[in-house]
């Protein structure tokens, strides 16, 4: 009679136990949802890969208490298996190892993009134990670090000292993290290189513009909090625009490559080099003084005057040389910007005193430096002019001839150009115009020659100012620069 009732009691003890098993079953499914969530939040913010690697810890550490895991990325230029971040506590003594694709468990996951879960290491041959280095390994498991395409860029080894010590089960939450930390990696990845595609020029490979003022503002900040100094080195190439001219840009681009590979060579590691624009380089010395920034300026100078000279053809080679102006914090500006325009006015006083040489004061040439440029100067093609009565081209008589004169830059004042004939410091010449039309009277013109150089054979540079005919440099000056 009893019978029915004990096999009653039994059943509902049964359902009792089953349903505490999946109660027990749901909180830990709810748990790894929940841990996956914050895990997914926090990486979804991270886009530095320390940042990443620290958030990622907390959650196998704090919430899973995991101690002892690593990460390991491909290496695609070797395919190999690296170390990318490690507990130095665990992993000290095998922080260089490498696997290649294939080898050892860590290596075979890598390959087939598989989980493998090892119970008891002592059990399977293809666990390495990190090739002998970490004997104490019980239990391991070894996740892929795959993204979306399905493209394994790693694993995510974890491993226990006690056997038998994951589940089958153990895997799925396993497998979600390795997901989640993939995708970050390779989010932070793309991010890094793009910052460094922003830092970086591209035909130089030194830093770019942009780096090196957010650079000169960090190291300003700390010098004035200090009370330090720093310097700025600004670097213009000799005769760059005769470079492209006679030999074109692919050699011109090949002097700026060579020119950036001397400067990296001869300067410190705390300095920061970079391409400021066109054949512009600009050099940040943080805690230097003047006669530091001097010294090293000139250890610049001398190395490409000697070392730097460019095949051409036919044997032949051209020499390249600079010109810097070299100006420091506090003694040439208050800030970034007026120390900047200080290195710049006297690279410029440097120039207009015949080039090869440092410059870092208005005494150091016999020219006059203004406090800043007075007459704004275009870079200039007159031949790529279209359109009715446009000029083509400007000419210079000299003996009676008329001689083509190539326009380096145009300002309200004057030019600057190259020219055939061997013309002097003070002699006037008569100039023109000459319009790509033919029933146009040439805009005529005087100029007084105030500075001129030999630059090879029968060719010099000048720079003239008009002083007759002003109307026509006028009207020549706006169709050109607008």
């Amino acid at each position: 009679m009893n019978t029915p009732k004990k096999a009653q009691i039994g059943s509902e003890y049964d359902l009792f136990v089953f349903a505490q098993k999946e109660s027990e079953a749901l909180k830990e499914r709810l748990f790894e949802l929940y841990l996956l969530y914050s895990l997914s939040k926090n990486l979804n913010v991270s886009l530095q890969l320390n940042e990443l690697f620290h958030n990622t810890i907390n959650v196998l550490k704090e919430s899973l208490r995991i101690e002892d895991f690593c990460f390991m990325l491909i290496d695609d230029e070797c395919n190999e298996l690296k170390m990318w971040k490690v507990d130095d506590c665990s992993f000290g003594e095998a922080k260089g190892i490498t696997f290649k694709i294939g080898e050892g468990i860590s290596g075979l996951v890598a390959q087939t993009g598989e989980s493998i879960l090892i119970p008891d290491t002592d059990k399977d041959p293809r666990f390495l134990f990190y090739k002998g280095k970490i004997p104490d390994i019980g239990s391991f498991i070894s996740i892929p670090l795959k993204l979306n395409n399905d493209k394994v860029i790693g694993v995510l080894n974890i491993h226990k000292k006690e056997k038998n010590a994951f589940r089958d089960t153990d895997k799925m939450l396993f497998v979600a993290i390795a997901h989640n930390v993939a995708i970050a990696i390779d989010r932070a990845r793309n991010y890094e290189h793009a910052q460094k595609v922003a830092m970086v020029d591209e035909l130089t490979s030194l830093y770019t513009r942009r780096y090196f003022l957010e650079s000169s503002q960090r190291e300003y900040r700390q010098a004035e909090r200090r009370g330090e100094f720093f310097s700025i080195i600004m670097v213009d190439i000799d005769h760059f625009k005769y470079f492209n001219d006679t030999y074109g840009h692919l050699l011109g681009d090949e002097v700026l490559r060579k020119l950036a590979s001397v400067l990296k060579l001869n300067a410190r590691q705390s300095d920061v080099i970079a391409r400021y624009g066109g054949e512009e380089f600009i050099i940040l010395l943080p805690g230097t003084n003047k006669p530091g920034a001097v010294a090293s300026a000139e250890k610049l100078r001398s190395a490409i005057e000697k070392k730097l000279a460019i095949e051409v053809g036919g044997g032949h080679k051209e020499k390249v040389t600079i010109t810097a102006g070299v100006a420091c914090y506090p003694e040439d500006g208050n800030n970034v910007e007026e120390v900047t325009a200080s290195a710049d006015r006297f690279l410029y006083l440097g120039k207009k005193s015949g080039r090869n040489k440092i410059v870092s004061a208005a005494t150091d040439a016999k020219v006059a430096i203004p406090e800043k440029r007075v007459a704004s100067r275009y870079m200039t093609a007159l031949k790529i002019v279209s359109g009715l009565h446009q000029p083509q081209s400007i000419e210079i008589e000299t003996d009676s001839n008329w001689k083509m004169c190539t326009v380096k830059d145009i300002s309200k004042m004057g030019f600057r150009g190259e020219v055939e004939f061997a013309a002097k410091i003070g002699n006037v010449y008569s100039g023109k115009v000459v319009l790509n039309t033919d029933d146009h009277k040439p805009g005529q013109f005087s100029i007084r020659v105030a500075f001129a150089k030999r630059m090879c054979q029968n060719r010099y540079q000048i720079g003239a100012e008009i002083i007759d005919g002003r109307d026509n440099w006028k009207r020549l000056f706006i169709q050109t620069t607008h």
